[in-house]
């Protein structure tokens, strides 16, 4: 056990101890709890664990991103904002959290699905929803008389059961150990909504997000067991519920910001599809990034059709290898396609016997990746066509 898990134990046995019926803290902006009660010791656990978080190699720690998610979460959390600290984590999931000493920490697998500002801001929103009403607290008083709360204080201190903890650090586990109700979820989808229609975002962006994210389950054979949102309202009550309250908005707001969200993404775009296609959920997968295809710019449409031919190739039930022939053809026609897509599409035509394309497809990628790590493996098939250096 190392010396911050000790600690975490430590807090946690103090807490079961103390935490009892003490009134709820006024949380108005920049205040902390009062000394010796269970909140501050619930600080303190999250406070340590925060520590390892910021050590995690899964951690983005690219500046530019980070001061641009900050800023959204700021707008979103208003007053709030300088309790707030932001962790965005190389995670290729649909997901974001809120710790009660005010550590939020968002995927990348949820930046990845978004479109722009306002779909972030609307999530963001919501986690800070949860931290201006205590909803941590609040369940951790729950669980205190329950068998929960032992796994609960064995989960923060160990990790136990939990995959990847020693990466995202005990406190990016937390949100599995402390599930809202789903009236607290409720709760916080309304705080945060009513903040971020305040600063003029569109309030239909919010139902924008949640109708693919519906889509997305639907398509995901493994969501009924292993979704993030178990806890959550359903996700089709959610979105009928984000439907009518954005519809009951009086002159509502058309700030989306696409561009400036797509400007602080666009880096990582590439990176976010490898880490997505590696979790092998390929029929989701693919609809990700169909839908992305949808709504991008022509500079974005080479790179995001290669990884839908990738996702059709990694499938691999019958018909995909033939969508993803066509669709390496079709994405090294494109702007912005990455050098992989001439040597997927070397290979495809030299399966389909056309010797003179495919030595033409491998030289394309060989002039445009000289460094390539497969540079050797590629020209021993080029050679086996009668190619040259």
């Amino acid at each position: 056990m190392t010396r911050a898990h000790a600690l975490v134990v430590a807090a946690c046995v103090a807490l079961a101890a103390c935490a009892s019926s003490q009134p709820m803290r006024k949380n108005t902006p920049g205040t902390t709890p009062v000394a010796g009660t269970d909140e501050s010791e619930l600080w303190y656990a999250m406070q340590r664990n925060e520590e390892e978080l910021k050590r995690s190699p899964m951690r983005v720690r690219d500046p530019a991103l980070n001061d641009y998610v900050r800023s959204v979460a700021c707008t979103a959390a208003q007053d709030y904002c300088k309790d707030l600290r932001v962790y965005i984590m190389n995670v290729p999931a649909f997901n974001a959290s809120m710790a009660p000493n005010g550590a939020m920490i968002v995927w990348t697998g949820a930046l990845l699905r978004m479109r722009n500002e306002a779909e972030l801001a609307f999530v963001l929103g919501h986690e800070a929803g949860h931290f201006r009403a205590q909803h941590t607290l609040r369940q951790w008083r729950r669980m205190k008389d329950t068998s929960a709360f032992l796994s609960a204080f064995q989960m923060l201190a160990y990790g136990y059961g939990m995959p990847n903890t020693a990466m995202l650090g005990s406190l990016g586990i937390y949100a599995t150990v402390f599930k809202f109700s789903r009236d607290m979820e409720r709760e916080a989808d309304h705080i945060g909504f009513a903040a971020i229609v305040a600063q003029g975002y569109d309030p239909k962006a919010g139902a924008d997000l949640w109708a693919r994210m519906l889509r997305e389950e639907q398509t995901a054979k493994y969501a009924s067991h292993s979704t993030v949102f178990a806890t959550h309202p359903a996700t089709q009550e959610r979105l009928d519920d984000v439907r009518a309250a954005a519809a009951a908005v009086p002159n509502p707001g058309t700030k989306r910001n696409a561009a400036q969200f797509r400007a602080a993404t666009r880096p990582f775009l590439e990176g976010w599809l490898v880490a997505e296609l590696a979790q092998r959920r390929y029929a989701s997968s693919q609809l990700v990034i169909k839908e992305l295809l949808d709504d991008a710019p022509p500079e974005d449409r080479g790179v995001l059709t290669f990884y839908l031919a990738e996702a059709y190739r990694k499938h691999d039930v019958p018909g995909d290898r033939d969508k993803a022939t066509q669709l390496y053809a079709q994405a090294v026609a494109m702007p912005g396609a990455p050098a992989a897509a001439w040597r997927e599409h070397g290979f495809a035509l030299a399966k389909a016997g056309d010797k003179p394309g495919a030595r033409d497809a491998f030289q394309r990628y060989l002039s445009v990746a000289p460094q390539a790590d497969d540079r050797a493996f590629v020209q021993r098939e080029l050679d086996k066509l009668g190619g040259t250096p």
